[in-house]
């Protein structure tokens, strides 16, 4: 049985997957691989550009070391699967390995103005690293926890801004149409801000103002949440067995769902600092706030999930029904 296995094998154009010299290959390169890039994996350096620390002292990018977490889960999922499959076209995976590390040593230099650059390296050679020990056929598994690494990766911090500047107008623009729709109050957006005046008949409470500003943040902007979630959401897609055009749904989702339930943060803020207390505006009860918002987005996406389990179930084809062939 073995034997014809291995001839089985063969006549693919494959070899029999994770053998030893399969295993010592993993060994060398996993160190190889540490080495070259440590700059990046380093913990302990301060630098900026460093993945580790990005990850431990940026907000936006806390929640870096749950992706290879998950991407690791996507792996065990079809590891029986990815054993089984074999290892062909092995040899496309040094070219692109070479390319990806020429990239990185490029950005080193200082002759590639683009800290991306260096990131992106990275992931190029981890490509070609996973094509020359599993295969090409193999990307069918590995592929999609490949593509998940890069919601650990920080975005180019001018292309951050450029997102986040109209998040914050678009939030804005919400807040102020759904603040105007309150009797006595009178909300203008100017910019990323909205000013109001607030007249009621009778007296505010000690400590209200009639009259103020308020400034929509960078953090307001629903960014962090829009990755976040997103990264929830590509993992809840492909963790559980559906449809390929399930999954596609769930992620097209989760950009819509993110931007919703940023709105609703932004202008349930703004109502409590007119008509309750600036102070919960800011501080721990907005950070309170915001995880609240980020359990509704996760609570509607699941719900979203859920309702693509209920109304679109696909039949089971009975293998008893299926006729004979005949033999000659």
């Amino acid at each position: 049985m073995a034997a014809g296995t291995w001839q089985a094998s063969m006549r693919d154009g494959g070899r029999p997957e994770f053998d030893r010299l399969a295993q010592l290959k993993f060994g060398l390169l996993l160190v190889l691989f540490i080495g070259v890039f440590w700059e990046l994996l380093d913990f302990v350096a301060p630098r900026w550009g460093q993945l580790v620390h990005a990850w431990l002292h940026e907000p936006d990018w806390s929640h870096g070391p749950l992706i290879p977490l998950f991407s690791a889960y996507l792996v065990y999922q079809r590891w029986d699967e990815i054993r089984k499959t074999p290892v062909r076209q092995a040899w496309v995976g040094l070219p692109i390995m070479v390319g990806g590390f020429l990239l990185y040593v490029w950005s080193l230099s200082g002759l590639l103005a683009f800290g991306y650059a260096q990131p992106l390296g990275l992931m190029i050679t981890l490509l070609g690293t996973i094509i020359f020990l599993c295969g090409v056929p193999n990307l069918r598994y590995l592929g999609v926890p490949w593509m998940f690494l890069f919601f650990a990766i920080p975005m180019p911090q001018r292309l951050y801004f450029e997102l986040t500047d109209p998040l914050r107008r678009m939030a804005a623009t919400v807040a102020a149409a759904v603040l105007n729709l309150s009797p006595h109050l009178d909300v203008w957006r100017l910019g990323s801000n909205l000013e109001y005046s607030y007249h009621p008949p009778t007296p505010l409470r000690p400590g209200l103002q009639h009259d103020g500003v308020i400034g929509v943040a960078d953090a307001c902007s629903g960014m962090r949440s829009t990755v976040t979630l997103c990264a929830l959401g590509v993992a809840v897609a492909f963790m559980s067995e559906r449809p390929m055009w399930h999954r596609l749904v769930l992620v097209a989702a989760c950009v819509p769902i993110a931007t919703f339930c940023n709105f609703i943060r932004v202008t349930v803020t703004c109502w409590l600092h007119v008509f309750v207390d600036p102070k919960y505006a800011s501080g721990t009860y907005h950070t309170m706030l915001g995880l609240l918002v980020i359990g509704l987005a996760f609570a509607i996406f699941a719900g979203l999930g859920r309702l693509l389990d209920v109304l679109f179930v696909e039949e089971e084809v009975d293998d008893d029904a299926t006729p004979a062939k005949t033999q000659s």
